[in-house]
């Protein structure tokens, strides 16, 4: 389970660093800037995700299920923005497979939530891994959003 915690961290770090590198080159300037302003605060909360994960030895099931609660509600709120954004031709693929990838996050922490809530530890596991491998495929999808809006 620590892998897990300090897997997740790593991939959540990626996926801040990527996506806020992405804001140079040509594509439309009001994709890209609309993408910077959506991405900054989902970075922060995949952050808190992270730490949340990191810091639950010791607390109540209550309360890291009312932390998780918590990030889902905003990270539901920030990903609107997101997804409200329409993407220029040539990142359009790569973005739609970055926006699926969180809203598979969002049903992740929702499922880790109930998971904890219910004291379900093998669908807290299998939920903590799915939410590892869609926060790498949002990580991955991230990377070539911003690699194709620098080579823009």
């Amino acid at each position: 389970m620590r892998y897990r915690r300090r897997s997740l961290a790593v991939r959540v770090a990626i996926f801040c660093a990527v996506s806020v590198a992405g804001c140079g080159g040509g594509a439309t300037a009001q994709f890209k800037a609309g993408f910077s302003a959506a991405q900054r605060p989902l970075n922060r909360t995949f952050a808190d995700v992270a730490t949340t994960f990191s810091q639950a030895r010791g607390k109540s099931v209550k309360g890291i299920a009312r932390s998780l609660d918590a990030l889902d509600v905003r990270f539901r709120k920030q990903l609107a923005p997101l997804e409200a954004l329409k993407a220029p031709p040539a990142v359009a693929a790569s973005f739609r497979t970055l926006t699926s990838s969180l809203k598979r996050v969002e049903g992740d922490l929702r499922a880790i939530s109930a998971a904890v809530k219910h004291r379900d530890l093998l669908a807290a596991h299998q939920a903590l891994g799915s939410l590892q491998s869609d926060a790498g495929a949002a990580t991955n999808a991230a990377g070539t959003v911003a690699k194709k809006l620098d080579h823009k």
